[in-house]
């Protein structure tokens, strides 16, 4: 089995019950890395491992976007936004911008995306849906133009938490689709995204 490639990087605000509203597409998606953080303990009896415990505690998350919007920036993050406006009447205009408060709190949200899956030659969609991620803020960088063009992009980090889902505690599910049509429609109702 091989993946080839990701796209349609979704996120909507989460609430109690596992419940999405506000669902919105991040960006054209780059790249995703998830890193389970396991608990890694033996116990040790009578010369010998008597138990184990190998459960994953969360996942750290990094979600790599051609470009993380202000709008989009500010809702995963809590920040205030403020849209661009023209000046009326001699006013001057309002650029957009975002207001990065220190006591800003970045909300939850579901997270997911799908990617392209080949196996003895058939095609398939997987699809990747992170029940509760909070994100943090991400690491500004820039560079000079050089003599050759480096695209710059944005990456934002974060940490997906377990939930309560059918009286399990859950990090996320994957699912396999026979279209790409199925999979980004999974994502849309799962993420409340209408249009």
């Amino acid at each position: 089995m091989a993946h080839i490639g990701m796209k349609y990087p979704v996120a909507a605000k989460w609430a109690d019950g596992n419940k999405y509203t506000e669902g919105f597409v991040v960006a054209k998606a780059i790249n995703f890395n998830g890193t389970p953080n396991k608990n890694d303990a033996e116990l040790r009896a009578d010369d010998g491992v008597a138990e184990t415990d190998k459960t994953v505690r969360d996942w750290g998350t990094s979600l790599g976007v051609d470009d993380l919007s202000l709008e989009n920036q500010a809702k995963l993050l809590g920040h205030t936004y403020v849209k661009a406006a023209a000046g009326d009447s001699g006013q001057e205009e309002t650029p957009e911008s975002i207001e990065i408060g220190t006591e800003d709190e970045a909300p939850y949200f579901g997270v997911g995306f799908y990617k392209r899956r080949k196996k003895n030659g058939v095609v398939s969609f997987t699809v990747i849906w992170l029940y509760k991620v909070q994100h943090s803020e991400p690491t500004e960088n820039a560079e000079t133009k050089g003599d050759t063009t480096n695209f710059q992009t944005a990456t934002i980090e974060g940490k997906a938490y377990p939930v309560e889902v059918d009286g399990k505690m859950s990090i996320g599910k994957k699912l396999v689709f026979d279209s790409e049509a199925k999979a980004k429609a999974w994502l849309n109702k799962q993420a409340t995204i209408t249009a």
